[in-house]
């Protein structure tokens, strides 16, 4: 089961690492943030935020400081798009997709036990 859990995060976060990344390299997204009045700071931050989150939430012992970035950068983003009215459904569901997974892997890890945790110590 903790590998599907990890298979499934993995997947979410190479998702979301794909759809972020134009975000800081994508010529017509620059200029969508310029003409919106948003400063290039507010993108990379933005988008650093989430690809670190991303990042840390595909790792098994992680996962929790991921979702937490993720949550924040999706929040953030949200704001953002709504703030051009935008309906940002997807952002939601990401954030739904990623609580169920997390809450998944905090239930298998218990399930597996203290030992399974950490490194053996003799």
């Amino acid at each position: 089961m903790r590998l599907i859990l990890a298979s499934a995060r993995g997947l979410l976060g190479g998702w979301l690492i794909a759809v972020t990344m134009p975000l800081l390299f994508d010529p017509h997204v620059v200029a969508a943030w310029g003409a919106a009045g948003l400063g290039n700071r507010s993108r990379v931050v933005l988008a650093t935020l989430e690809l670190l989150g991303a990042v840390l939430f595909a790792f098994d012992t992680q996962a929790a400081t991921g979702f937490a970035l993720l949550l924040v950068s999706f929040i953030a983003a949200a704001t953002l798009h709504l703030h051009l009215h935008e309906m940002p459904w997807w952002l939601a569901a990401y954030a739904i997709v990623g609580g169920l997974l997390l809450h998944f892997t905090v239930d298998a890890r218990r399930a597996a036990g203290p030992a399974q945790d950490g490194p053996v110590r003799g």
